[in-house]
């Protein structure tokens, strides 16, 4: 028996143990904050993401792999492989920024080796895996360009992609695992070297005699020949070069022999997309067009082609067909036999989209198969977008003008029908009861009917809008309205990122001094029934001509505006040209009755003007307070203009100040105010003595930045702080040996920039901080005029541990919440910043510690719970939008990337995406995972036992009143 109660006991003691050690592994457990972790069924929930490759350079058809897809090489850099039967994206590699990665060929598809050529000086020579997109070689070619006599030129026949560019590029040509480098040399030769694709090696030097070829020579590539041509009459001549062969000797076709006697110059050259080494000669301004089949007997086709048909050459069976592309409310293609040009209707195909606009083929196959010859073309648009075509079926379009958002507003949509027919009722100030009363009824019949169909599941009556697009309780849902640099606008619902409308303005332009600048402003917004909202666009008119070489878009300069609904897309005023060129652009703050609010414009003679014209009474009664200024980045004057002697009948600008800003090796990269909509709820902080110090809000503060080289040839950055009213400088600051990328946010009373610190080799944040001290100097209204104090600026620098793509704060509507600053990382990453990360008042010393400021730490820490986009990566972002929802702990924001065509600097490819963020969390709604029934079980079981207890209560009182 002792032995058994031993063992019992012992069984006990384990036991007790393991219950012990169970309760610990739940308490571990327990502190684990699985609370900050996102769940899988949130992911897409309340953010979305599109991705884009940009504007096609080259494409060709993957006909080799078991998968079939589509190559793509595009002006943003970016090498891709779209699926065949629905345009998605199956791999993409990004390259690097700039010329640094600008793609120079792409090649070898049909032999199933993937290489393209990319960069400068050196050029790089990657070849690619077809299925993954993985790199599988690399190698530099860094003899190009050793001469200044040679220039780079590009163009590539192997894909039937060439570039017709001035014989100042280098041409590249890929055939059979061999890479030929061609480069021109005037009054001598072209010099081909061959390279092995895929180790690099080269193969042979050659050089073929050209001395006819000079800097003024126009020549295309039509591998395996060089076309060039000499002269601009008549006597026109067109010499051919056999690249490959150093015996030969060029041959000669006159213009006449190609259009016959009558033809008139100038003359253009470009090479014809496809299989064979043709091109197209234009004369007569482009009037008329002819081929003619570049070999060993150069054969003219005798025939005209219409002047703005895009051409290819695509094989059928061993022979070749000429495929000509027209638009005229669609698009068309014809298809002839080449030599005979015999009309063949079987490959001719049509077909009307709204994302095709003027489309040329820039890849083409047309195999045989059972049902007999299926021709699939790529179609790229002049609005960026791209489209798959079979037969007369478009199989699916890309909009890929999005890659090149150049503004971006966020709209609140309409109210639904019902609301807007409560708005009704009070629409007319002159209504008796009795009219009111009957319009109240039949209001409340015609709900009580949507009611009873909603529960019947029967069909309502046909709206006038869509039923997803009205304004949710909380402000949440609302139309992104989108322009692009290709003149292209989009309404997206920012639900789930559809597309709800696009159009296409033609003829616009960003302005001259800077081609990606469109400005888009919000005249009117959705809050104004019955009056619809109305966006207006400002650019500049362009008007195409050609000159002697090559076509060139040249802009008359005029601005123009151009009025639309930004909820259905739809044009209000259309297109206006306004005759002036625009200089200087603002929105007036002030509405007529319609709720209008009208543009001051500010044109190069320094006149203004109001758009619309309804709005000059408007305009003229605030001309007192209005003032504007202009910044010209070129020369670095800054000036300051008074309407205060406009008239009622004219409005009149004087300069009231002048600033040269920056030296000759200085040049003006940013103008940064603050946001227009931005509201203040704080006017000070509280310090630990129970003070106040009082911000500096300075609405009309503007941050002007400067880079370049300063008298110690070292990179300089200058921030100045200008008041643009009065022209006083508030504050400035130098920073020597940094350099850009530069990205600044101003916001109330502070200022935050990014830097690259040369020195260091290090991201850089540093902040500004402005207070007016311990005494306000005016309490309601602040004037520039009128202020003679400076303001106390703190200033602090901290290290950012990754490099920065954009920045913006976060917005709400009143204000209260607190601010944030959203970061985009060039690793992808959309960070969301506090704004006491970078407080410039954080102590150094723990002493003068104050309440609700972090201790001074060098670097800000990026924590990885603080990244919004979680796994899906943003690449190459340069603009950030936020707008504020109809709750106050909510922002909403919108990410986009920005091309940049002038020169090699800042050409940019983008993915969209759009998120929400609550710098405060969300404290004025509940949480989704809210418990109702717990609190309604918890309210009843309440509100039953304070019952039970009061007449429990009450039979005690009458028990004790008995005794």
């Amino acid at each position: 028996m002792a032995p058994f109660v031993r063992s019992f006991r012992g069984n006990i003691h384990r036991f007790l143990i393991d219950v012990q050690i169970l309760q610990y592994l739940i308490i571990l457990v327990g502190l684990f904050n699985l609370s900050l972790c996102l769940y899988e069924d949130q992911v897409g929930k309340f953010d979305w993401k599109q991705n884009y490759v940009g504007k096609i350079k080259f494409a060709s058809f993957d006909t080799v792999s078991a998968a079939k897809k589509i190559i793509v090489a595009t002006e943003e850099n970016v090498i891709a492989a779209l699926n065949l039967k629905s345009g998605q994206i199956l791999w993409r590699r990004v390259l690097e920024k700039g010329y640094g990665g600008r793609i120079r060929a792409l090649g070898g598809v049909t032999d199933g080796d993937l290489v393209s050529v990319s960069g400068g000086v050196p050029a790089i020579v990657r070849a690619w895996d077809l299925a993954t997109g993985h790199i599988l070689h690399e190698w530099p070619i860094a003899e190009q360009n050793h001469d200044r006599r040679f220039s780079p030129f590009i163009s590539f026949s192997t894909l039937g992609l060439y570039s017709a560019n001035r014989i100042k590029d280098v041409k590249w040509h890929i055939k059979d695992g061999t890479l030929h480098h061609i480069l021109p040399i005037y009054n001598s030769a072209v010099e081909v070297t061959s390279y092995d694709s895929k180790t690099g090696d080269k193969l042979k030097t050659r050089r073929v005699s050209a001395p006819f070829i000079t800097q003024e020579t126009e020549c295309v590539l039509a591998a395996p020949y060089l076309a060039c041509l000499k002269g601009d009459s008549s006597l026109a001549v067109l010499l051919l070069v056999h690249l490959f062969d150093t015996h030969s000797q060029p041959q000669s076709v006159t213009i006449n022999t190609i259009f016959g006697a009558g033809a008139q110059g100038p003359y253009h050259l470009e090479s014809v997309l496809g299989e064979e080494p043709i091109i197209s000669i234009s004369a007569d301004n482009n009037q008329r067009k002819r081929i003619l089949l570049v070999g060993e007997v150069p054969v003219p086709i005798q025939r005209d082609i219409v002047g703005d048909a895009a051409l290819y050459v695509v094989s059928v069976d061993n022979e070749k067909i000429l495929l000509e592309t027209t638009y005229k409310n669609g698009a068309k293609i014809v298809a002839s036999e080449l030599l005979t040009s015999k009309p063949m209707p079987n490959i001719s195909t049509s077909v009307t989209h709204n994302s095709l606009l003027s489309p040329t083929i820039i890849a083409s196959v047309c195999p045989r198969q059972t049902k007999g010859v299926t021709c699939r073309h790529l179609l790229a648009s002049e609005d960026h977008s791209v489209a798959l075509l079979q037969h007369n079926k478009l199989i699916w379009a890309r909009e890929e003008a999005l890659a090149n958002i150049v503004a971006v507003e966020i709209i609140e949509l309409p109210m639904s029908d019902r609301d807007q027919e409560i708005e009704t009722e009070f629409d007319q100030k002159e209504r008796d009861v009795l009219s009111m009363m009957f319009r109240r009824v039949g209001s409340q019949l015609k709900q009580a009917k949507t009611f009873l169909q909603s529960i019947l599941s029967l069909t309502p009556q046909q709206s006038n809008q869509r039923m997803d697009l009205v304004r949710d309780k909380f402000g949440l849902h609302k139309m992104i309205v989108l322009v692009t640099s290709a003149g292209k606008l989009y309404g997206i619902e920012t639900r789930k990122g559809e597309i709800i409308w696009q159009l296409r303005v033609r003829g616009i332009r960003g302005f001259s001094k800077r081609s990606d600048a469109i400005i888009l402003y919000v005249q009117r917004g959705s809050r104004h029934f019955p009056y619809p909202p109305q966006c207006a666009l400002l650019a500049e008119d362009k008007v195409c001509i050609i000159i002697i070489y090559y076509h060139q878009f040249d802009q008359t300069g005029e601005g123009i505006v151009y009025t639309f609904n930004p909820i259905t897309g739809q044009p209000l005023d259309g297109l206006v040209k306004l005759g002036y060129r625009i200089k200087q652009s603002m929105l007036l703050h002030v509405t007529t009755d319609d709720f209008l609010r009208g543009i001051l414009i500010f044109d190069i003679r320094d006149k203004v003007h109001v758009y619309p014209k309804g709005a000059t009474a408007i305009a003229a009664s605030i001309a007192k307070n209005t003032y504007i200024f202009t910044a010209d980045q070129t020369t670095g004057i800054l000036s300051g203009y008074s309407l205060s002697y406009s008239t009622s009948q004219e409005l009149i600008s004087h300069k009231v100040w002048e600033l040269l800003l920056s030296p000759k090796n200085q040049r003006i990269t940013h103008v940064v105010s603050k946001n227009p909509i931005e509201r203040v709820h704080s006017q000070g902080r509280v310090l630990s003595d129970r003070s106040v110090l009082y911000k500096y809000i300075n609405p009309n503060l503007v941050t002007i930045v400067t880079e370049g080289v300063g008298h110690t040839h070292k990179n300089t950055l200058n921030l100045y702080l200008l008041d643009v009213v009065s022209g006083a400088m508030i504050f400035s600051i130098m920073h020597k040996r940094v350099r850009g990328p530069v990205h600044v946010v101003h916001s109330e009373n502070w200022i935050v920039y990014s830097y690259f610190n040369e020195k260091s080799r290090r991201t850089e944040i540093a902040s500004l901080e402005l207070y007016e001290g311990k005494i306000q100097s005016n309490t309601t209204v602040f004037s520039s005029l009128a202020t003679t104090k400076l303001p106390i600026v703190e200033r602090q620098a901290f290290i950012f541990p990754a490099a920065i793509e954009s920045m913006r704060e976060t917005i709400t509507e009143k204000g209260i919440t607190s601010k944030h600053i959203i970061v985009a990382l060039a690793n992808g990453g959309i960070l969301e910043l506090p704004w006491m990360m970078v407080d410039p008042r954080r102590p150094i010393n723990p002493e003068v510690r104050e309440e609700g400021v972090i201790p001074y730490m060098p670097e800000i820490p990026i924590h990885m719970d603080a990244i919004i986009n979680y796994n899906q990566s943003v690449f190459r972002v340069s603009g950030i939008h936020t707008s504020p929802s109809g709750l106050e702990s909510t922002c909403l924001v919108f990410v986009h990337g920005l091309e940049n065509y002038n020169c090699a600097c800042n050409t940019m490819f983008t993915d969209l995406f759009y998120t929400r963020v609550a710098p405060s969390k969300t404290f004025d709604v509940l949480k989704e995972d809210f418990d109702y029934y717990l609190i309604v079980i918890v309210l009843a079981a309440l509100l039953i036992s304070s019952y039970i207890t009061k007449k429990l209560a009450s039979q005690k009182a009458q028990k004790q009143a008995w005794k």
